[in-house]
């Protein structure tokens, strides 16, 4: 679980914005193309990622499969561990570069 759903904001708002996105049901899910109806099991998931700037407000959040039939995947958490592997790939890259140039440094 990432520092944003930790923080209490996330955790009061949570339940509020599941209960307007309930009453608009169906809707086409956040993370894949297909719709969350009712009587499936569904989660309140980012349009904008938390962890790229993405408010916890009802424009920038939508219904997310658990896990959607189509796709047989659980939409919302393979988006946040997709954007979490790339964040920690990216920062590890990084690190790369940065001793490969310090490998190459010459002190005269």
């Amino acid at each position: 679980m990432s520092q944003h759903h930790r923080k209490q904001k996330w955790s009061t708002h949570s339940p509020k914005l599941r209960k307007l996105h309930k009453a608009t049901l169906p809707q086409t899910c956040t993370n894949c193309p297909h719709p969350v109806t009712a009587d499936m099991e569904w989660q309140v998931g980012h349009r904008q990622d938390a962890a790229m700037g993405g408010q916890p407000t009802y424009e920038n959040t939508g219904p997310a499969h658990s896990m959607c039939p189509w796709c047989k995947r659980r939409c919302n958490q393979v988006a946040g561990g997709r954007l979490g592997a790339a964040m920690t790939n990216r920062a590890k890259r990084t690190e790369r570069e940065q001793d490969s140039y310090r490998g190459r440094r010459r002190w005269v």
